[in-house]
C-alpha cells in the first residue's frame, strides 16, 4: 500500500516501514529551530496546528494518514500543506488563502435576492444544483457543505418570515 503520492518534487524523501512510507521533510538545523520558537510563541490555534504538523513532518516518524489523524484533518490538507510548505517554506505554510473574517461572495444581496426565490418556486432539488446554478450564474464554486449553510440560513430567514 501506497500512503503517499504528491505530483510534484519535494525536498525530502519517503522512508520505507513495513509497506507504509513515511513522510519526511528536509529542514535545516535553522528552519527546525525556527518553527519551534514560532509554536513557543504562537497564539493562533492555526498556526500552532500547522507548526505542530511541520515538525512531525519534519522527523520523518509519521506516514500521512498518521499526521491527519493526529492533526485531525484530512490526508488531503496534510498533502495540501505539504504543497504550501515546499512552495513557500515556513512562511508559505502559514500564509492564509483568504483573511480571517472575509465575506463571502454568497452574502451579496442579490444572491440571496434570487436563491431565496428559487428556493420558494422549487427551482432546486438538491444543494448539488444550487451550487451548478452559482457556477454557471456567478462563476462561484463553493463546496456541497458550503451550499447547505446557505441553504439552512435562508430557510429559517423564511420561517421567520412566516410567523
Amino acid at each position: 500500500m501506497v500512503d503517499m503520492w504528491l505530483p510534484f518534487s519535494f525536498p525530502g524523501e519517503m522512508l520505507a516501514d513495513m509497506g507504509r512510507r513515511r513522510t519526511r521533510v528536509n529542514l535545516s538545523n535553522a528552519q527546525l529551530d525556527e518553527l519551534r520558537r514560532r509554536l513557543r510563541v504562537a497564539r493562533d490555534t492555526r498556526e500552532k496546528e500547522r507548526l505542530r504538523f511541520a515538525l512531525r513532518a519534519a522527523s520523518g516518524d509519521y506516514t500521512l494518514e498518521e499526521l491527519a489523524e493526529l492533526t485531525g484533518r484530512v490526508r488531503a490538507t496534510m498533502q495540501n500543506w505539504l504543497k504550501k510548505l515546499h512552495a513557500g517554506g515556513i512562511p508559505g505554510l502559514l500564509d492564509r488563502d483568504t483573511p480571517p473574517g472575509s465575506i463571502s461572495p454568497l452574502a451579496a444581496p442579490d444572491i440571496q435576492t434570487q436563491l431565496r426565490a428559487g428556493l420558494a418556486a422549487g427551482r432546486w432539488q438538491s444543494a448539488g444544483q444550487v451550487a451548478m446554478w452559482l457556477k454557471e450564474t456567478y462563476g462561484i464554486e463553493r463546496a456541497t457543505k458550503s451550499v447547505y449553510y446557505w441553504l439552512a440560513k435562508n430557510r429559517s430567514l423564511a420561517q421567520r418570515q412566516a410567523h
